[in-house]
C-alpha cells in the first residue's frame, strides 16, 4: 500500500471489508467496508444486523489517519436518536502511520448540531478529547484467528452543552476507556471498553481483502 493513506495497522483499500461481533451494552454483528477512496482520505460504512447503518469519513496525511466524524466507537445508537452536526475544529490524529510501543497521541474534535431523541429536539455544542498510548504487542485470539497485535489504550471525554434543554437536564460529560488491538495488514481485531453505561467488547469474525 502506498500513498497518503498507507497505514501499517489499517489496510485502506477500496472494497476491503471486516465482520465484527459486539457484546455487552450493545450486542449483534456488523460489517465494515471501505466505501470510497480518495487521494487524501476515504469513507467507510458500518451495516448492523439490526438494519442500522453508520458512515464515517477520514482524512489521510503521510499515513496518519484522522477521523472526521466525531464518533469512532462501535456502540450502536438507537433508532429514535438522530444527530446532525457540523465540525468546527479537528486537531490531532486518530491512528498514526506506524505507532511504536510507548508512543502517545491525541485528538480533539469540536462540533455542534441538532440532536433529536424521540420527540425532543435540542441544539448542542460538543467537545470530544481522546488520548491514546501504544502499550505494546500482544498475541490475541479472536474468531478470525490468532494475531500478533499492537495494543492501543485510549481514554475519551465528551463534554456536551445543550441549548433549550429542560432545567433538569444540565450539561453532560461522558468518559470512556478502551483498549484496541490492531494487527498489521488486517486492522482492528478487538476492542474492549467501559463507559458509564457499562462494558462493550468487539471482536473480528472475518477480514476480506479487496478482490
Amino acid at each position: 500500500m502506498t500513498g497518503a493513506c498507507a497505514n501499517r495497522y489499517l489496510p485502506v483499500a477500496q472494497g476491503a471489508s471486516w465482520q465484527y461481533r459486539i457484546s455487552g451494552v450493545s450486542s449483534g454483528t456488523f460489517t465494515r467496508v471501505i466505501a470510497a477512496l480518495r487521494p487524501d482520505g476515504f469513507d467507510d460504512e458500518d451495516t448492523f444486523d439490526a438494519g442500522l447503518t453508520r458512515a464515517s469519513s477520514w482524512a489521510c496525511r503521510n499515513g496518519d489517519l484522522i477521523a472526521l466524524t466525531p464518533s469512532g466507537g462501535t456502540s450502536v445508537a438507537t433508532a429514535d436518536l438522530q444527530f446532525d452536526f457540523t465540525v468546527e475544529s479537528n486537531e490531532g490524529v486518530t491512528l498514526p502511520a506506524d505507532p511504536q510501543p510507548g508512543q502517545t497521541w491525541t485528538q480533539k474534535v469540536v462540533y455542534s448540531g441538532q440532536q433529536t431523541v424521540g420527540d425532543l429536539t435540542l441544539q448542542s455544542h460538543n467537545v470530544a478529547e481522546t488520548s491514546c498510548k501504544a502499550a505494546g504487542v500482544e498475541t490475541i485470539s479472536v474468531p478470525a484467528g490468532a494475531f500478533e497485535a499492537l495494543r492501543v489504550d485510549c481514554e475519551t471525554t465528551i463534554q456536551i452543552t445543550l441549548t433549550g434543554a429542560p432545567a433538569s437536564l444540565p450539561a453532560l460529560t461522558f468518559e470512556s476507556a478502551e483498549a484496541r488491538w490492531f494487527a498489521p495488514g488486517v486492522g482492528l481485531i478487538k476492542s474492549s471498553g467501559t463507559t458509564s453505561m457499562g462494558a462493550t467488547e468487539t471482536v473480528l469474525l472475518a477480514y476480506n481483502p479487496p478482490p
